[in-house]
């Protein structure tokens, strides 16, 4: 879908601490071929809450966007993203995030955005177009967070990934921001959810171990209907698709694309999912600055906003390709313009 006047005012992000992957490796945490395959460096680390991390980032943005004289408020509409444990169990993160950064009563339902890996890209997108369906709504405000602290395991839930620890924020408005919005645009192949469910029987109550993702895939291929060359194939052809979709609703050529800001995966994997999949010569990645903090679950896209917005590295005119992927599975890829108004 293409928009015409939805704009990023404001952007925050925050991460734990960087510790090096090399200590992984030593305590036997994390396999030494696959730390050379994946390059990893370091990986974000938090002490806190997902909830509280959210928090923290909101502010940031919420600041950033006053300074352009973009208020919020009760009256801004709350999204927030999130793939993992919030911090407490039956509880509403996205209410009490509100609550710290809008008010404490709101004429807006908070909402979660549950898209795994793919939270930025969704949470956006319904920003987005709540912003241009509804005139009265003149600001959202989008938080993701994620933490991989025990018992999950950030080392080997899903292979060629190290997951790390963050959350960042944006507020979305009319009239004028920091980047435009051109297009968004999604697809989804459910076979492919089958990777992460396997033969997983239904239950009534989450089981004590933690889940054994890689025993998951292993169930889903050895049935035979889905090869591992056709998983890799239709992954392609979808993230082909919405990065081709997503271009041509924004009018902008494939080597037209200043900045590729796809998910925070290790080397191999960003070289087989992105790299060679798409005919693209992007002048700019962030897939070192990947490599030092980790995949950050639903986080990566806008922290990679948030961090090219803060290190001043955007130049006006410049084009910003996002990709996103999440477990289900979903693709994304959104078109924005460093477009200063």
């Amino acid at each position: 879908m293409r928009f015409d006047d939805v704009w990023i005012a404001g952007t925050g992000s925050v991460l734990g601490d960087l510790v090096p992957i090399s200590t992984a490796v030593e305590d036997g945490s994390y396999d030494p071929l696959a730390a050379e395959s994946t390059g990893m460096v370091s990986y974000s680390r938090a002490a806190s809450a997902p909830a509280e991390m959210a928090v923290a980032a909101g502010r940031l943005a919420v600041k950033e966007a006053a300074a352009l004289g973009v208020t919020t408020g009760p009256d801004t509409l709350h999204l927030h993203g999130q793939a993992s444990f919030q911090g407490i169990e039956m509880w509403s993160a996205p209410c009490w995030i509100a609550g710290e950064l809008l008010g404490t009563r709101l004429p807006e339902m908070p909402k979660a955005v549950s898209a795994w890996s793919n939270g930025s890209m969704a949470a956006l997108d319904i920003a987005a177009n709540a912003l241009t369906a509804r005139p009265e709504l003149t600001t959202a405000l989008v938080t993701v967070a994620d933490r991989f602290a025990p018992p999950a395991d950030r080392f080997h839930t899903s292979p060629g990934i190290v997951f790390g620890d963050g959350a960042a924020a944006a507020v979305l408005t009319r009239g004028g921001g920091r980047l435009r919005l051109l297009s968004h645009v999604a697809e989804t192949d459910t076979v492919l959810g089958g990777l992460s469910r396997g033969d997983e029987p239904f239950r009534t109550a989450p089981p004590p171990e933690r889940p054994d993702m890689r025993r998951r895939t292993r169930e889903f291929l050895s049935r035979g209907d889905v090869s591992l060359r056709d998983v890799i194939q239709r992954t392609a052809d979808c993230t082909r698709t919405v990065v081709a979709r997503a271009l041509a609703d924004a009018d902008v050529a494939p080597d037209g694309v200043d900045w590729l800001l796809a998910p925070y995966v290790g080397r191999t994997l960003y070289r087989d999912s992105f790299e060679r999949p798409l005919d693209l010569e992007p002048r700019h990645t962030l897939a070192e600055l990947g490599r030092t903090i980790g995949h950050l679950g639903s986080v990566d896209q806008l922290h990679s906003l948030d961090h090219l917005i803060g290190h001043d590295l955007l130049e006006p005119g410049q084009r910003l390709l996002l990709i996103g992927t999440g477990m289900g599975f979903t693709f994304s890829a959104a078109v924005l313009a460093a477009d200063l108004v």
